[in-house]
């Protein structure tokens, strides 16, 4: 079955950028739209000397850092896991 895409204009700092996606990622993706929103206006208050490009690139670096913390995070727990298995598994057999 073909999925099927609508188009989603996205506005970050007053620019609408259109976005293709199926209907169930459009609610993520206005949820995206609203804390990028909130986090760009945290920025612009809290350092008033920047300008618009300079704090969308430093919620661009942020979020890239969590999302790669979170990758990092979910990876070493599944090596831990599959340690921990490894370890059930031979344990028995160690004298």
């Amino acid at each position: 079955m073909d999925k099927t895409y609508n188009v989603v204009n996205v506005n970050v700092l007053g620019r609408d950028y259109p976005v293709k996606c199926t209907e169930s990622e459009a609610e993520e993706l206005r949820k995206v739209e609203k804390s990028l929103d909130q986090q760009l206006k945290q920025y612009r208050l809290k350092y008033v000397q920047l300008d618009k490009q300079d704090c969308l690139s430093m919620a661009l670096i942020e979020n890239l850092m969590d999302t790669f913390q979170s990758q990092k995070e979910g990876t070493e727990e599944e090596i831990h896991q599959k340690l921990d298995r490894l370890e059930e598994l031979v344990a028995p057999h160690i004298l």
